[in-house]
C-alpha cells in the first residue's frame, strides 16, 4: 500500500471522529481529499496502461527491424507521443501528491487543536487499509475500461475489463465486466468469442442485470454460426427467465409473434 493511499485513509477517519467545532473545515478537506483520490486512482490505472502500450510498442520495434521507414516512422512518433502523455499524468500525480501533504498538515493541525491523534500517531489497520486500497484500484480499472469502451478504443477497453476479472474475479462488478468483453467481441463480429463471455455470464450470473441482453445477443451470435437449434433454445430461455425484459420485447418483435 503506497503511503498516499495510507494517508488518505487515515484521512478519512481523523475526518469521521473530528469534533463538532472543526467540522466545517474538515467536511470541505474531506471532499477534496475524496475528489483528488478519484483523479489519482483514474490516472495512476491510465498510467499503467500507457505503460504498457509503450512497452509494446517498443518491442515490436525491436522485433521488426526491417519493416518499412514510413511504418517505424508512425511506431515511432505513437511511442513518443505515449512516453509524453506519461510524463505529463507523473507530473500531475506528483502535484496532487503535493496537494496531499498540504490537506495533511491542516488536517494535523485541526487534530491538534481537538486533541485527536496526528497523522504521524494514528496507526491504520493493515488488512481493512489494503483491501480498501485493492477495492479503489479495481473500481478504477474498471471504469478506465468503461471510459475506454465510450471512447471507441476497443482494444483498451479489452485490456481494461480483462485485467480486472483477473484481479477481482468475484468483484461485485465482474458480471458487468464478462457481459462488456462479450459485447465488444459481439460488435466486432467474433460470435464464437462473445458467446465465450456470454456464456459465463449466464452460468454464473444468471439473473445478473445484462442476463437478457447476454441471451438476445447470444441468440444472434449462434444464427450468424448457424446453430439454429441453439439459437430458438436460447430465445425459449428468454422468453421464458424474463418475459417482461426489452429484449424478449424485441426478439417478439423481430419474429413476429
Amino acid at each position: 500500500m503506497t503511503s498516499v493511499h495510507a494517508k488518505m485513509l487515515v484521512l478519512a477517519v481523523l475526518l469521521g471522529t473530528a469534533i463538532t467545532g472543526c467540522a466545517p473545515q474538515l467536511d470541505r478537506i474531506e471532499v477534496a481529499v475524496q475528489d483528488n483520490h478519484d483523479e489519482m486512482s483514474v490516472m495512476k490505472a491510465e498510467n499503467k496502461r500507457l505503460l504498457q502500450e509503450v512497452e509494446a510498442l517498443a518491442e515490436l520495434l525491436r522485433m521488426e527491424s526491417t519493416v518499412g521507414d514510413e511504418t517505424s516512422a508512425m511506431r515511432m512518433s505513437r511511442l513518443s507521443q505515449l512516453s509524453s502523455k506519461m510524463d505529463q499524468l507523473m507530473n500531475k500525480l506528483d502535484d496532487n501528491s503535493e496537494y496531499m501533504r498540504d490537506l495533511s498538515a491542516r488536517v494535523d493541525l485541526l487534530a491538534t487543536r481537538s486533541g485527536l491523534p496526528t497523522l504521524g500517531e494514528y496507526k491504520v489497520p493493515t488488512k481493512e487499509a489494503a483491501k480498501s486500497v485493492l477495492v479503489e484500484e479495481g473500481q478504477a480499472i474498471y471504469d478506465m475500461a468503461v471510459l475506454d469502451r465510450d471512447q471507441g478504443n476497443v482494444t483498451l477497453a479489452r485490456q481494461g475489463f480483462t485485467e480486472f476479472l483477473k484481479q477481482y474475479p468475484t468483484s461485485e462488478i465482474s458480471d458487468d465486466a464478462l457481459y462488456w468483453l462479450g459485447d465488444l467481441a459481439y460488435g466486432e463480429k467474433e460470435y464464437e468469442e462473445a458467446l465465450g463471455y456470454f456464456q459465463k455470464l449466464l452460468e454464473q450470473y444468471p439473473r445478473a442485470e445484462f442476463a437478457p441482453a447476454a441471451m438476445f445477443k447470444s441468440r444472434t451470435c449462434f444464427l450468424e454460426l448457424n446453430r439454429q437449434d441453439d439459437a430458438w433454445e436460447m430465445g425459449g430461455q428468454l422468453l421464458g427467465q424474463f418475459p417482461d425484459s426489452p429484449e424478449a420485447a424485441l426478439l417478439i418483435e423481430e419474429s413476429g409473434q
